[in-house]
């Protein structure tokens, strides 16, 4: 995944081949087993991306197996996701603990039960991304392909700024405005409007986190504004992850030269 800023004072890491910060890998299997029981134990929900396609379905872990590193997957109640994730070859996954984003893959699906329930049997992931609270993605977004934020600047609303989000991610978004505009305030909280160019418009409060001056190429002086979300609606996380993903997958795509 291509990764911008993940706060305020950058430091260089190591990177993975997809572009995913190696301080969020976990490889040890016995972390994988005890991430993955946790999903069970907190009955999370997980969004299954089908490989290489847009769709997705909602699932859970059921199960894990004592002795060998294998788990159950609830399938859907639609017999078409379920004959597309066979298909599929592989699901990415997106859950969260504590909410905290866990993303993991799963290869090599073997369907389970009869029509009235389906389930998939895979192995263990041989990693697993685990976001620590205070460091989570922030994807860079392409310039053609970006959310905006609609964000009033008068109490009445009637006046508001149209902000392309330069990078976004499950726990907030960043905005540039020019030097001048002193529409925001430190660790004040804004009720706007995210257009997501997958999903739609979303209603949401924003917290702002922090200001820092940039100063372009051309020498013209800019603010970036990081905010955090305070609220999301339903639905809201989903499609925020489900646009990350996509555009992590046209990246992939377009360095191996698919």
């Amino acid at each position: 995944m291509s990764v911008g800023s993940l706060d305020e004072h950058d430091t260089a890491h190591a990177v993975g081949d997809d572009g995913t910060d190696d301080r969020f890998l976990v490889r040890n299997p016995r972390q994988i087993r005890q991430l993955l029981q946790s999903l069970i134990d907190q009955r999370s929900l997980i969004n299954a991306h089908l490989g290489g396609r847009d769709q997705s379905f909602p699932t859970a872990i059921l199960e894990l197996d004592e002795d060998e590193d294998w788990l159950l997957l609830d399938g859907s109640p639609s017999p078409a996701a379920n004959r597309a994730a066979e298909e599929a070859g592989h699901l990415l996954c997106f859950a969260q603990l504590d909410r905290v984003m866990v993303r993991f893959r799963v290869d090599h699906l073997e369907r389970t039960g009869d029509h009235r329930h389906v389930g998939f049997r895979a192995p263990f992931p041989t990693e697993l991304v685990h976001l620590q609270r205070r460091e989570l993605y922030r994807l860079e977004t392409p310039i053609t392909d970006s959310p905006h934020l609609l964000f009033p600047v008068n109490e009445d609303r009637s006046e508001a700024l149209h902000l392309r989000v330069v990078d976004i991610s499950a726990g907030g978004l960043a905005v540039t405005v020019p030097a001048s505009c002193n529409a925001f305030g430190l660790q004040k909280r804004y009720d706007a409007r995210l257009d997501m160019p997958d999903s739609g418009p979303l209603q949401v409060s924003l917290i702002v986190c922090n200001q820092l001056s940039i100063k372009m190429a051309n020498g013209t002086e800019t603010k970036r504004i990081g905010m955090r979300f305070d609220g999301l609606p339903r639905g809201g996380d989903s499609a925020i992850q489900r646009y990350i993903f996509r555009i992590d997958r046209q990246r992939s795509a377009r360095k191996n030269g698919d």
